[in-house]
């Protein structure tokens, strides 16, 4: 689920790559690559998203609780959660691994490592940058109704619009201004 909410902000990457990574004489070796490189990408999150799900099914939604209905919040720790995406939104770290996920041709023309091995580390790498960036996003997700079609559309809308539209950063501290005024307005109006 996870990979399939970052796809849209990873295309870049992935074309990106696809277009510099060019072996001479042989178009397998060149998909090679591509595969590697996005096999590098899903490592990163796929680990991610397996420890995640670990530690939810071992809190059994005390801390991570689920509404019923998908839409509303209901366990006592989601304000604090959202407090704390919306805080970590406006930190200088967010801000550095989103230009980095900003920027793939300055990377590759920068970090370029050659062959199967160097493709599926630059994956790993870029992974890595991605999910500094979405990390508190995807845990706000898991508060907020893990399996909700509506919160995994808006957060794939926020991810791509962070990523794609020339003016990412300020959304990216909108969303984090909003994220710790919501979860303060639950605090207080309960």
């Amino acid at each position: 689920m996870m990979l399939a909410m970052m796809i849209p902000s990873a295309y870049p990457w992935i074309a990106t790559f696809s277009s510099m990574s060019k072996p001479k004489n042989n178009g397998l070796i060149r998909q090679t690559w591509v595969l590697l490189f996005i096999l590098g990408y899903v490592a990163v999150w796929s680990g991610f998203s397996l420890s995640l799900m670990f530690s939810h099914f071992q809190l059994d939604n005390f801390l991570l609780g689920v509404s019923t209905d998908g839409i509303k919040p209901t366990s006592w720790t989601t304000p604090w959660i959202l407090i704390g995406v919306g805080t970590y939104q406006l930190t200088p770290i967010k801000n550095a691994c989103l230009k980095h996920c900003r920027t793939p041709l300055h990377y590759f023309l920068t970090q370029w490592k050659n062959g199967p091995r160097g493709a599926f580390v630059m994956g790993m790498y870029h992974g890595a940058f991605c999910l500094g960036c979405c990390w508190a996003l995807m845990l706000a997700m898991f508060s907020l109704g893990l399996m909700s079609l509506v919160w995994m559309i808006l957060f794939t809308l926020i991810v791509s619009i962070e990523n794609l539209l020339p003016q990412g950063e300020f959304f990216a501290k909108l969303v984090g201004v909003g994220m710790a005024t919501w979860g303060m307005t639950l605090i207080l109006g309960s």
